[in-house]
């Protein structure tokens, strides 16, 4: 029994310390099999270690020391048909009216815990966990650079992408109070942030002039794409809060509060900018197209200019209040019911603020105007809304060895104007989930299978949007369609 004691907590070491890919969306559906099974209506159950991420009062209840580990298996299935037309009528070189998907690929979402009793104030039940509360990770090839445009440059693959991660390392401690009616429980988080991002701007060309007859003016050349690339992390804090309060013997109501602080993050950017090749001009000036060494040629002559800089970004996540209900029908059967609401509100999207430039030589380097233009901050904002979530679960135990869980929910999406969706972050609207399992209750052990299905509704997006009027547009528009899938394996040891 030793060598077992020793292989379970050395498995939950490694999945407290393996956290990479996300699951679930920015804000992930959750951890743990019991949880996931019954749609995630689990704040007023919360009887295992998963208890650290629904309501940490739940640790009040847990009597004997548990180690436990989750890890689930997730696959995004998107699908853009774009209709990105400049000013509604001319090509931009976006893969328009054919069907394109995200990569394909099956993500990863491990989690783990460990739960005891102390001996301190009477007694308290601790923990340490970690595991994911939000997480984003999706990756496109949307467009190729129009041969009337240059003919000699390729952009990367990864030119609409995003993996961002916000993992917490939490330390859990809860009590009972009230002749064990009612329980308390809080959670202090070191939030771990990750995120890679790039994206594809089409800034106007220093050198265009719609007024006037210039060759520069002719499109496609009035548009200058720039790919960008971001990589870099942050730490920071957050609170989880929890209570639990048994109204009889089956009743029982949850609550719980997660307050995620700011988060800074800084790395490095690659900065790629895209000249067209202008073959056929007939004007001069101070900055002569024609001359090698000026802005102006800078600008027509068809290289890849490329610039490398620090970057710093606020990621502001959102604040959720959660309510719990859980009525226990007979010995062997439970229902509950979840509702949170999440302060999307408060995201304002990804802003990049650049510094320490290095890369850029000759006139990109030397001349006020062109560096301003290379060395230009970029923003992606969004204008999201509070949402909420309403989950519906289930838990029989069929015997001594089986138990069934299942449930679903509906999640209220927080970009209500279809005119901001971006590939980066798909959310058409609001999603239906319905999921199911088992736990095998094996001597100290439970083993956990669920799995679960998310539907997306369909969303056509009309319109192209310049949200804080810098010149760009910060959306895609077109036909988008969505599903999810997920897997997920537990297994808890109990001692």
């Amino acid at each position: 029994m030793g060598f077992t004691k020793f292989l379970v907590l050395l498995l939950a070491i490694i999945a407290l310390f393996s956290m990479r890919v996300g699951a679930s969306g920015f804000e992930i559906s959750g951890v743990g099999t019991k949880a996931m099974g019954m749609g995630g209506a689990f704040r007023a159950i919360a009887d295992d270690w998963t208890a650290a991420y629904y309501n940490p009062a739940g640790y009040a209840k847990i009597y004997d020391t548990q180690v436990g580990s989750s890890n689930g298996f997730l696959q995004y299935r998107y699908d853009l048909d774009p209709n990105y037309l400049w000013g509604g009528q001319y090509e931009s070189g976006i893969y328009n009216d054919q069907t394109n998907y995200n990569n394909h690929e099956i993500l990863s979402n491990p989690s783990g815990g460990i739960v005891t009793r102390l001996p301190i104030f009477g007694e308290i039940s601790t923990g340490l966990s970690a595991y994911q509360l939000f997480d984003q990770n999706n990756t496109w090839n949307l467009y190729n650079i129009p041969l009337a445009y240059n003919d000699q440059l390729t952009l990367p693959d990864d030119q609409y992408s995003v993996n961002l991660d916000v993992v917490a390392f939490q330390l859990t401690a809860a009590k009972e109070f009230m002749n064990d009616k009612l329980s308390l429980g809080i959670g202090f988080q070191l939030l771990r942030a990750d995120l890679i991002y790039t994206n594809i701007y089409f800034r106007d060309n220093l050198f265009y002039d719609a007024n006037t007859f210039n060759p520069i003016a002719v499109r496609p050349f009035d548009k200058i794409t720039q790919w960008n690339k971001n990589d870099g992390n942050g730490y920071g804090f957050g609170l989880n809060l929890g209570m639990m309060y048994d109204v009889t013997e089956k009743l029982r109501i949850g609550l719980n509060a997660r307050v995620p602080f700011n988060i800074t993050l800084e790395g490095r950017s690659a900065l790629e900018f895209y000249m067209p090749e202008v073959n056929f001009l007939d004007s001069a000036s101070i900055d002569d197209p024609n001359r090698p060494g000026t802005a102006g040629n800078l600008f027509v002559a068809g290289n890849k200019i490329v610039d490398s800089a620090d970057f710093e970004l606020e990621l502001k996540l959102p604040t959720s209040f959660a309510f719990g209900l859980a009525y226990k029908v007979h010995d062997k059967f439970l229902v509950s019911f979840d509702a949170e609401y999440t302060m999307w509100s408060k995201y304002d999207g990804l802003n990049f603020r650049y510094s320490n430039h290095s890369g850029l030589t000759g006139a990109a380097d030397t001349i006020a105007l062109a560096n301003d233009y290379l060395t230009a901050d970029v923003s992606n904002p969004v204008d999201w809304k509070d949402a909420g979530k309403f989950s519906l679960g289930f838990m029989y135990d069929y015997n001594q060895y089986f138990t069934f869980i299942g449930g679903g929910s509906v999640d209220q999406s927080p970009a209500r104007s279809n005119s901001l969706m971006t590939p980066q972050f798909i959310d058409t609207g609001d999603k239906n989930r319905i999921s199911g399992g088992l736990i095998w209750h094996y001597r100290q052990y439970d083993f956990g299978f669920v799995t679960s299905y998310t539907s997306y509704p369909d969303l056509t997006s009309t319109d192209l949007v310049d949200v804080n009027s810098d010149g760009l547009f910060d959306n895609m528009n077109g036909f988008y369609g969505a599903e999810s899938y997920e897997t997920v394996f537990s297994f808890i040891y109990r001692f």
